[in-house]
Formats: structure tokens, C-alpha cells, sequence
């Protein structure tokens, strides 16, 4: 499967993700399906149920693979959904929010970082002939330059605001883990963080910067907090291929020379929304971003006002937009 690696890939590797009991929470009734030609397997595919719905996580080929594929996939996917009682098809989602989920329905220029999968773009045509329609979309955001004339010295400290250092990365670790959970569960779409803080802390260790961790305090209580990530524009193909050891010492290497930010999650409890520790959380973000050449984000949904307008306010601009697609199950047999 190395010539379906992709960047992401050395962070959260899919056999870590989608092997039994694994800590991340991708769903039940997962199946795995490979698309052949021949003997050469040329495509592979992850299916799981959320509740009563049959989502495609994750879908990859190899280059050449030509524009069959995608439908022996979808006819797979079909029957599995049905076999399942599922009620709808959604996808692709990602097996956890930390991932952008959907697909660019145009043949934009790929988003360059290491955070975000990029799907083969042949899979919408397939959506889209059979029916299925657009369920939510996002944007991701973000700054391809370096800010003009970047401040030299070190940001001011925000009142209010703690950045995360090695010496408490564990506390923060928690604290952040509770009030990201609390934040999104506030929202209709929220579905879990989708994996264990400790699956996430390994998947993530090679990038992290505990400095790149904000948290927002009032009365002693963290009510807020921004998690951001080293990021990578590019990573070589021949890297793909090396064992694991040796992939997380070269990722490890590359994030401490890298001048690229990747601002994975942000989340406030609704009483610190439009409060002065929020204010001054986004403005210790913008601090940081200032000192990034590039920066991308985690997409965002249409629907997440709050994160859309945060995006603005730090100086960001929209550089894709992804699509997630449904369908009623009830309309599959009658096709």
C-alpha cells in the first residue's frame, strides 16, 4: 500500500486508525475493500456505521489507477449500506474531525500540508451521477506567504491566555482535551473527538510545539483554548517507503525546522464566547500566525460561525472548499 501513501499518513498511519479496538473511533461494522486490475490492488476503501448511517471514511488509489474504480467501489458500498439496514450513505467524513473531511468538487490546486488528505477527485463525478447530494460543506482556510515585515521579537503574553510549555504539557494536554470536548458539544454536528487524547497525543507528538498550545483562563477555569501543529508544504515520496522508526525521526527533524503552522482546532465554552479571554485568545493566535510563513487550517463548516469569523480576524483567506456527500438509502433499489 506504499504507493497510496499520502502526507498525513505519517502522523496516523491506517493501520493505527482502522486495525481492531483501536482507540480511534471510526464506527462499528467497519469493512475494508480493495479494488483490483488484475492481481494489482489499484484502490482501497474504509467503510463504518454512525448510528444508522453508512459513512465512507476513507478512500485512496494509486496514480494510473484509471476512472473505473470508483464505481466498483460505490456498488460495494451500496450493498454493504444495505446489508447493514443503514437509513443513509454519507461520505467521505474522516475517521475523526481533526481531518478534513469531503472533497473539492472543483480541480482546485491541492492544499499543501501534511494535516490534510486529499481525495482523488474522479470519486464526485461517481457521487454525483447516482444521485447523491450535497450534505454540508467547509472551507479551509489559510495564508500561503509570510505576513509583510513580521514582528522580531517575542509576542506579548495575553491576560488571560496560558501557552503551553514541556514542563506542564501534560496538565495542558488535559485541560485542552476537556474544553475542546466541551466547546464542541455544544454544536448539532458534533460527533466525539472521534479518538482517545492519547492516540491523538502519539499521532501527533512528531509535530507538536507545546508553545503552539493556547489556552483561554477566567477565574481559574480554562474556558478556551486554540491547539496548533508544525506543518510541512511537502514531504518526499521516498519517505513513504522507509520504516516507521525512521519516518517519525525524519518528521520529527522536519517539524523543528519548519516555519509552517497548521491550526488543527479551536473551541470556546459558550459563556466565553464574545468575553475578553476569547478576545485575547484570538489575539495570542494572531500573534503566532504573524511569525508563520504559511498557515493552513482544519476546514471549517459553513455552519460554524464563530470559527469562520475567527479565521478572518487573524487574516486568513478561504483556499478551498470541500464538499460532504448523502443519500437515502431508500432511493439505492430503486436505481
Amino acid at each position: 500500500m506504499v504507493n497510496m501513501s499520502r502526507p498525513w499518513d505519517l502522523l496516523f498511519p491506517p493501520e493505527s486508525i482502522y486495525k481492531r479496538r483501536s482507540s480511534f473511533d471510526v464506527g462499528t461494522n467497519q469493512v475494508f475493500g480493495l479494488v483490483y486490475a488484475g492481481d494489482v490492488v489499484i484502490a482501497a476503501y474504509v467503510i463504518a456505521m454512525r448510528d444508522r448511517d453508512s459513512c465512507l471514511m476513507d478512500v485512496r488509489c494509486t496514480e494510473g489507477a484509471g476512472n473505473d474504480w470508483p464505481d466498483h467501489m460505490m456498488d460495494h458500498w451500496e450493498q454493504v449500506a444495505t446489508a447493514s439496514d443503514a437509513t443513509t450513505m454519507t461520505g467521505p467524513v474522516g475517521a475523526f474531525p481533526f481531518l478534513t473531511d469531503g472533497v473539492s468538487l472543483e480541480d482546485a490546486t491541492q492544499v499543501k500540508s501534511i494535516h490534510i488528505p486529499t481525495y482523488p477527485h474522479i470519486i464526485v463525478d461517481s457521487f454525483v451521477r447516482r444521485g447523491y447530494v450535497h450534505a454540508w460543506s467547509g472551507t479551509i482556510w489559510g495564508r500561503g506567504e509570510s505576513v509583510a515585515n513580521p514582528p522580531t521579537d517575542e509576542p506579548p503574553r495575553q491576560p488571560g491566555v496560558r501557552v503551553g510549555t514541556w514542563m506542564n504539557v501534560v496538565s495542558t494536554a488535559r485541560k485542552l482535551e476537556r474544553v475542546l470536548s466541551a466547546s464542541f458539544s455544544t454544536l448539532p454536528w458534533h460527533r466525539g473527538s472521534g479518538a482517545t487524547l492519547g492516540a491523538l497525543a502519539r499521532g501527533y507528538f512528531a509535530v507538536c510545539t507545546p508553545s503552539l498550545v493556547l489556552l483561554g483562563e477566567a477565574q481559574a477555569e480554562t474556558v478556551g483554548a486554540v491547539l496548533m501543529y508544525r506543518d510541512m508544504t511537502q514531504i518526499p515520496k521516498t519517505v513513504h517507503s522507509w520504516p516507521r522508526i525512521i519516518q517519525e525521526t525524519w518528521l520529527w527533524f522536519a517539524a523543528l525546522r519548519s516555519k509552517s503552522v497548521h491550526v488543527s482546532v479551536i473551541g470556546l465554552l459558550p459563556k466565553a464566547r464574545n468575553s475578553r479571554t476569547g478576545a485575547a485568545l484570538f489575539a495570542a493566535t494572531k500573534d503566532v500566525l504573524s511569525r508563520a510563513d504559511h498557515v493552513t487550517t482544519s476546514w471549517i463548516r459553513d455552519d460554524n460561525r464563530p470559527s469562520r469569523m475567527m479565521a478572518m480576524r487573524v487574516g486568513l483567506e478561504p483556499i478551498q472548499q470541500r464538499t460532504v456527500f448523502r443519500k437515502v438509502i431508500s432511493t439505492i433499489s430503486n436505481n
